[in-house]
């Protein structure tokens, strides 16, 4: 299977389960590091489900697989912490578009770290996807916290780095198991930062939680699971990860399509028309 199809798959997964989550977790109130703690959990079990359902689990070997898988745990944990940071302070929007520019970390990492060559095209397609993010996300957008931004610049930063060093890893091992490994080891450590945290969401917990989160970390392995297979196959940084931000996109057509979210219609079409061109110059 090619890495364009897999990042396809990867990309509307991804949307499909952020599309879900908006319909089924908008009215949850739980603490969203406790919520984030038992999704990897979740994410860590379904992923291992799937890489024992297809043989593929084997342990990392080796030093310096030890000190990689350490660098990713730290990075996305902090990217997790850093993006809940500053979600509380300017707001989803806000934090969508400074996140995003994650990407832009990894395309010049891919450049300079994995010898990936530039070319206009690759600027031009990740030019546009970011545009496109923006255009869906800049509808009353304020900026007011300081904080809330270098939050979100460090949270980019941060996942920019990783994936780098995911691909790395990649290269040498398979991708099923590094997602179950991926999935759990964040999880771990966030336990560790925030025992209380998690209680208090352990507490709250009923059956409709578990189907709803049951269905998400399904979707999120499929994503996590297509994404890593693509960098596997060998998938340049430097395009696969502008092409997933195109998920941000699609989310918010897939919202005005099945769950009537309408408003600003002809700004979402346009960025699909925009997100759509960038990505078949990234393809």
């Amino acid at each position: 299977m090619s890495w364009q199809l897999l990042a396809l798959i990867s990309v509307t997964s991804l949307s499909v389960s952020n599309l879900l989550g908006r319909v089924l977790m908008k009215d949850d109130k739980s603490d969203p590091i406790g919520y984030g703690i038992i999704f990897q959990f979740g994410l860590g079990l379904v992923a291992l489900v799937f890489a024992l359902v297809f043989n593929k689990f084997v342990w990392p070997q080796g030093y310096g697989f030890s000190i990689r898988f350490l660098i990713s745990t730290l990075l996305w944990t902090l990217t997790t912490v850093f993006s809940f940071s500053s979600i509380k302070r300017i707001g989803a929007s806000e934090a969508t578009i400074l996140v995003s520019s994650g990407s832009l970390v990894s395309i010049f990492l891919g450049i300079t770290v994995l010898g990936e060559s530039i070319t206009i095209k690759l600027f031009l397609g990740s030019l546009l996807v970011l545009v496109a993010v923006w255009i869906v996300t800049t509808e009353k957008l304020k900026f007011t916290s300081r904080k809330g931004v270098v939050f979100s610049l460090l949270a980019a930063l941060c996942s920019g780095i990783a994936v780098v060093n995911d691909a790395i890893i990649l290269r040498t091992y398979e991708a099923f198991s590094y997602t179950t490994i991926m999935s759990f080891l964040p999880g771990i450590l966030l336990l560790m930062l925030f025992p209380l945290k998690f209680k208090t969401t352990v507490v709250n917990i009923d059956r409709n939680f578990l189907w709803r989160m049951s269905i998400l970390c399904l979707l999120y392995a499929v994503q996590a699971i297509t994404y890593y297979l693509a960098f596997q196959v060998g998938a340049p940084v430097s395009q696969l990860s502008p092409i997933t931000r195109s998920s941000v996109v699609l989310t918010v057509i897939l919202a005005a399509i099945f769950i009537n979210e309408r408003n600003n219609l002809f700004r979402k079409l346009i960025a699909a028309g925009v997100m759509i061109f960038g990505v078949i110059l990234l393809g």
